[in-house]
């Protein structure tokens, strides 16, 4: 596989979603409504941390670990933007390795802003019982996909207030009851299958044990963060059974092997990877809602 076509595979498969349960939780009087607020992201990238250390993103096993210390496979944790300790975001520590090959940070990215422009990938995240988003303490949540051809504004990017058909292919994935506080929604219990499309074979990914945040600004753009752990192993697996270059194949394989911060789901010791993404996101509607 040329290094065109891995960038292309990493960047679908960190970002295309679609359920591994089959239906959204409820907790309570926190329930998706008839009419949810609908957002769909306009832009999506990796949220990588800084050279003091600070990164986006949440602290996802409740523990701060160190360089070389007894948790977090002794991979050192990231500090937020406000100050809180304990982030995890090891796929920070692959960017040099992936910038050194044609499967550079910028086009990864560039591939996934091309997929949203185009309405090849459209992620939608419903809000359901928001009285007010500053402060409500009981928000129901999942994330989904959209279908149809976007509009572009003159900045290029996805027009607020548009109206597409739900992708009913693709599962909605159920977060755990969420809250807002001080105009910030966060939930929990996200945990999805990312599937990508490597030449002729359909292959799935799993992000497990993930988080997600949304931000309304006062430009009416929600901006937020999500993020999981991504196997390892599972990765590499694929990397060598569908032929990507034996160099950057043996690349991928120590990168992810040397910085695994989590236990992978079928209990390999530090096999798998934290990973965080940012993006904005716009008010839209369903057809039929």
């Amino acid at each position: 596989m040329p290094l065109r076509s891995l960038a292309r595979f990493i960047a679908l498969a960190s970002v295309t979603l679609i359920a591994c349960a089959p239906e959204p939780q409820e907790a309570g009087t926190c329930t998706l409504t008839d009419m949810p607020e609908v957002l769909v992201l306009r832009t999506l990238s990796f949220a990588l941390a800084d050279a003091n250390g600070v990164s986006e993103g949440f602290d996802l096993d409740g523990v701060t670990s160190t360089e070389d210390g007894e948790t977090g496979c002794g991979v050192a944790d990231y500090t937020s933007p406000d100050g809180a300790p304990g982030i995890d975001n090891a796929f920070s520590r692959l960017e040099p390795a992936l910038n050194s090959t044609e499967a550079k940070i910028s086009v990864i990215e560039g591939l996934v802003q091309s997929a949203i422009d185009s309405g090849e990938l459209l992620l939608t995240v419903e809000l359901g019982g928001v009285d007010d988003w500053q402060t409500d303490q009981c928000v129901a949540g999942q994330v989904g996909q959209a279908l149809g051809i976007p509009m572009l504004g003159t900045d290029g990017l996805l027009l607020d207030g548009q109206t597409f058909d739900r992708d009913e292919d693709i599962g909605v994935v159920g977060l755990s009851a969420g809250s807002i506080s001080s105009g910030v929604f966060v939930a929990g219990g996200l945990s999805l299958d990312l599937p990508v499309q490597i030449l002729n074979a359909s292959l799935v990914f799993p992000l497990r044990d993930g988080q997600l945040r949304v931000e309304l600004g006062e430009d009416d753009v929600y901006r937020g963060v999500l993020a999981g752990r991504v196997s390892a192993a599972y990765v590499l697996a694929v990397a060598k059974t569908q032929a990507v270059d034996p160099a950057v194949a043996e690349l991928l394989g120590v990168v992810l092997t040397a910085n695994g911060d989590f236990d992978d789901e079928d209990g390999t010791w530090c096999g798998a990877v934290s990973v965080v993404l940012k993006f904005e996101a716009v008010g839209a509607y369903f057809y039929g809602d």
